[in-house]
């Protein structure tokens, strides 16, 4: 019975008004029982049982306000102060001299106090103790059979083993469930990492690295590497916003602007055509991380001057389809660079959506992205 540790059960809380609450529950009885002594019972000794009765209520009152604010709810003196009323109680139906025992369940209310504070061992020591009163007693002024002192006896270790062992396996399977809680968690949060790693990992591909490309291909057109690299950086500059602040925002504005930047980093024309509209969430910046890389695909290897950009919301998804009339390709040997599988169906799958291809060489490409409205 230490003082109470850092990290208890959350279990405690609600044990420790069980407690509480059978206490409050043994007066209730113990008033009637001691009310009963003092209008029937004319041989016993009134000061003895009023008084004894008056000490319960009041103790019971500082075990309530005590159990507000419980950071001595388990210590030694705390235990040892509630033992010493519960013992007088236990023991008042004999020096009072009357007929009955009038003291209800309080004893036993003890006896979870000690099952609750240290456990069954402690328990069992504590109803030891009762008993021995039961045994002195049954030698007094109330004549008790043995059969009655026996079954005070009974009830006195019964409640205190299956307290303790009952207050311990829940205390135990509270700190497993907590445990298996704060695993679930942990592994929840590992996924989400992985989950950014891998979107920060494809907005690079996307990005970066291919501005990266395009530099390189003519690094002697001044002019045209600065207007990538203010391209970029704008950019990137978005994307840190995004992450550190979060905020809602039009996917057909969202979509115009990753039409014109496509525009200006490929000298495209893009023809956009967007039926609805909605407020955008991480799914549908994906959906237009995606849609970004689908254009810049076409861009880059459709020979395509115009390249065609189709939008529709409706009230159960999202739809959008990018479209070229240019050289296409073999989707089954995609060649290098293009980031079809990761930048564009793989991104789509992480965010609960779908991408379909179709392309035959000399009749261009159209990329089809699907995205439910429900919650991902």
């Amino acid at each position: 019975m230490s003082s109470q540790r850092r990290g208890v059960p959350p279990i405690d809380d609600t044990l420790r008004w069980v407690v509480v609450g059978f206490r409050i529950l043994a007066l209730a009885w113990m008033s009637a029982l001691a009310g009963a002594t003092l209008l029937d019972d004319p041989g016993a000794n009134r000061a003895v049982v009023a008084g004894t009765l008056a000490l319960a209520a009041a103790w019971t009152g500082v075990t309530v306000a005590h159990a507000l604010r419980p950071r001595w709810f388990r210590t030694i003196p705390w235990v040892a102060a509630d033992g010493l009323v519960a013992v007088w109680v236990s023991i008042s139906p004999f020096v009072a001299g009357s007929q009955d025992l009038f003291f209800g369940g309080y004893p036993i209310s003890w006896l979870l106090m000690v099952a609750y504070a240290g456990g069954a061992w402690p328990a069992l020591a504590a109803a030891g103790l009762m008993a021995a009163g039961q045994l002195v007693g049954a030698f007094g002024e109330v004549g008790r059979t043995a059969t009655q002192v026996a079954g005070d006896i009974g009830v006195f270790v019964a409640t205190a083993l299956t307290a303790g062992w009952g207050f311990g396996a829940l205390r135990r399977y509270d700190q497993a469930r907590t445990q298996a809680e704060e695993a679930l968690e942990e592994e929840r949060a590992a996924r989400r990492q992985a989950h950014d790693r891998a979107e920060i990992a494809a907005h690079l591909h996307d990005s970066v690295l291919q501005t990266l490309a395009l530099i390189q291909q003519d690094p002697s057109d001044r002019r045209r590497v600065a207007a990538l690299a203010r391209g970029q950086e704008r950019e990137l500059r978005q994307y840190l916003d995004q992450i550190a602040s979060p905020y809602t925002r039009s996917l057909r504005a969202a979509l115009r602007r990753t039409a014109g930047e496509v525009e200006d980093l490929h000298q495209v024309k893009v023809d956009m055509v967007m039926v609805g509209d909605c407020e955008m969430d991480d799914r549908h910046e994906a959906l237009v991380r995606a849609t970004r890389e689908a254009l810049v695909n076409a861009a880059r290897y459709s020979g395509d001057e115009t390249i065609s950009l189709f939008g529709e919301v409706s009230e159960s998804d999202v739809a959008v389809t990018v479209r070229d009339r240019g050289r296409g390709f073999d989707p089954a040997h995609p060649g290098a660079g293009r980031g079809i599988a990761e930048s564009i169906v793989g991104r789509m799958q992480r965010h609960g959506g779908t991408a379909a291809l179709r392309s035959r060489p000399g009749e261009g490409t159209e990329v089809d992205l699907h995205l439910d409205r429900g919650d991902g």
